[in-house]
Parts: C-alpha cells; sequence; structure tokens
C-alpha cells in the first residue's frame, strides 16, 4: 500500500500541474464560446503563440518568467482581438452561424500555425524552450515538487479568483453574463457588446498565451504545440458544459487526474500502455455528449446515478450485440 502510494504521487503532482495548464486554456475558450458563440479552434495557436513569445522574450533579453509571460499574454491578446476583429465580427455581422464561425476559426487556425511555422524555420526554432530553471523544491514519494508547481497553481487560482470577483461583482461581469445569456437583448438594453467581446478575446487570448508561456518551461514546444494540446483543452471545456465557468474548471482538473492518475492505476493493474492516455481525454468528450452534453453543469447525486445507470445499460447493450 505505501508503494502504491509513493508510485501515485509522481502522476498527482503531475494532474495538479496538467490541470492548472488545462484550466487556464480552456477558461479562455469557453469564454469565447459563452459570449461570441464560437467554438474557436485557433484558441490552438493562442497557446502557441504566447509559448513562442515567451521563448523569445526569455531567451532573448535573459529575463525572468514575469517578463516572460507578461510578454505571452499582450501578445496573445492583441492576436485575439485582431482575429476577431478582421474575421470573426465581419463573419458575425454577415449573419454566420455558429458552425461558419467554427469553419473560419479552422481556417484562421490553419493560417497562424503556417505563418509561425514560417517564422521558426526562418530564425532556427522549430523545436525551443524556455531558458528559464526550473529548481527540485522536495521529493514526494517517486515524485518531484518544482518551482513551475509553485509558479502555475498560484497563478491559475489568482486568475480564477479575479474572474470570478469580476463576473459577479462588477458592471463588466454582470454586462459578460448578460451578453452570453441573450445578445440581441443585451445590446438592446444598451450594453456595449462591442466592449465586452473585445474584453472578453483580451481575457481568453491572454490566458492561453500565460499557458502556453508555462508550457514552453516545462517542455520544448514547436509550431503545433496548441494543436497538439487542442483535444485536452476542448475536453476540459466540454466537460464542464462548454459555457460554464465554474464547470470547465472543475472539468480541467478531472481531465489532469484522470489521464495522469487514471493511466498509471489503469497500466499497474491491468497492464495498459501509457501511450494511450490521449484516449482518456478522447473518451471523456463522447462519453459527455453521449450521456450528459451539459457536462457538470448543475450536477447532483441524483444525476450521477441516473447517468452511471444509464452508461450500464449501454455497455450491456454493447455486449449482447458481441454476442
Amino acid at each position: 500500500m505505501h508503494a502504491m502510494i509513493e508510485e501515485l504521487a509522481s502522476p498527482l503532482l503531475m494532474s495538479i500541474l496538467l490541470g492548472s495548464l488545462y484550466c487556464m486554456m480552456a477558461l479562455g475558450l469557453t469564454m469565447t464560446k459563452a459570449i461570441t458563440k464560437i467554438s474557436n479552434f485557433a484558441h490552438a495557436e493562442m497557446v502557441t503563440v504566447g509559448a513562442y513569445a515567451a521563448v523569445v522574450v526569455a531567451n532573448t533579453f535573459r529575463t525572468g518568467p514575469i517578463e516572460a509571460l507578461a510578454a505571452a499574454f499582450l501578445s496573445t491578446a492583441v492576436l485575439a482581438v485582431v482575429i476577431d476583429e478582421v474575421v470573426f465580427k465581419p463573419l458575425f455581422n454577415r449573419g454566420a452561424t455558429s458552425l461558419h464561425l467554427m469553419v473560419g476559426s479552422i481556417g484562421v487556425g490553419l493560417a497562424v500555425r503556417y505563418i509561425l511555422s514560417i517564422f521558426a524555420d526562418m530564425h532556427n526554432m522549430l523545436i525551443a524552450q524556455t531558458r528559464i530553471m526550473v529548481q527540485l523544491v522536495a521529493v514526494i514519494g517517486y515524485g518531484t515538487l518544482t518551482t513551475l508547481h509553485l509558479w502555475v497553481l498560484p497563478t491559475s487560482a489568482i486568475t480564477v479568483v479575479i474572474l470570478h470577483f469580476m463576473l459577479t461583482k462588477t458592471k463588466l461581469g454582470k454586462a459578460m453574463r448578460a451578453t452570453a445569456s441573450n445578445f440581441e437583448l443585451a445590446k438592446v438594453s444598451g450594453i456595449k457588446t462591442d466592449r465586452v467581446r473585445r474584453i472578453t478575446w483580451v481575457i481568453a487570448g491572454g490566458l492561453a498565451g500565460v499557458s502556453g508561456a508555462f508550457w514552453s518551461i516545462y517542455s520544448p514546444i514547436n509550431p503545433e504545440t496548441g494543436w497538439l494540446a487542442l483535444l485536452w483543452i476542448f475536453a476540459s471545456s466540454i466537460l464542464g458544459g462548454f459555457v460554464s465557468f465554474y464547470g470547465t474548471i472543475a472539468g480541467a482538473y478531472v481531465v489532469g487526474f484522470a489521464e495522469n492518475v487514471g493511466i498509471t492505476i489503469m497500466s499497474r493493474w491491468f497492464g495498459i500502455d501509457v501511450a494511450y492516455k490521449p484516449l482518456i481525454a478522447l473518451a471523456i468528450i463522447v462519453v459527455v455528449f453521449l450521456l450528459r452534453p451539459t457536462g457538470l453543469t448543475g450536477i447532483t447525486l441524483p444525476s450521477i446515478r441516473t447517468v452511471t445507470s444509464r452508461l450500464v445499460r449501454e455497455i450491456r447493450a454493447g455486449l449482447k450485440q458481441q454476442r
């Protein structure tokens, strides 16, 4: 038992770290979906741009994490607003549906990714990493607690607290919630929806950039870093109901713990290769869409029992068909 706890220490610490990163990534996606009604696939490229902005600033000017994070936030916030003004808002004003906007976001993401690839190739940065030293703080079982944990966790927690205060205690937050609830009604009520929209993109893009900056400290990056992380970002947001701020926070940590602790337990007990870890995020998306499209939003004990019973019936029916 003691050996099992020591072995789980490493995936637990990794789950907390990645859950915090997924939280910052997915909150921006959820905010833009709730307020602008866009399932923004280009959100992945904002993560990548933030990562490269941190690499350029930290490695060129030999700065610390604060300067790198600031550069990442500013660059992706500006990029997000520019994309909205140039692409999404004109499409929205012409009556584009959510499907049209989603397809447009895929095209924007491809354009940004290839431009970034050209830039990275020209400067020999197709594979790069921020040169900010991560130091060991403590050894817990087989896991290690580093300064990266001490940077990411407080940043994620502070972000959540600030957003909670803004959404519940300020006029801007009320305007955002009103716009998310009914855009047309909010507009005729005198709410400056264009201003709300711009601020939403600043926050969403900035958070994506900050998470990308942390990722560039955690691991080497390339022009497809954000795209490769998109599955986990969408899984976190979808598990949270895709429009729920608090559900997304919970969803991000559920995904983080499920993929790291879950795959460790399955590997130890059932011999499943850890290379199958991405299937957990995919399975979460499929199960949520099939059984509870609203995700964790409004979940109660009776609803848990209902979903569990339905899942058991689906599994039994599948087994009978195979026989």
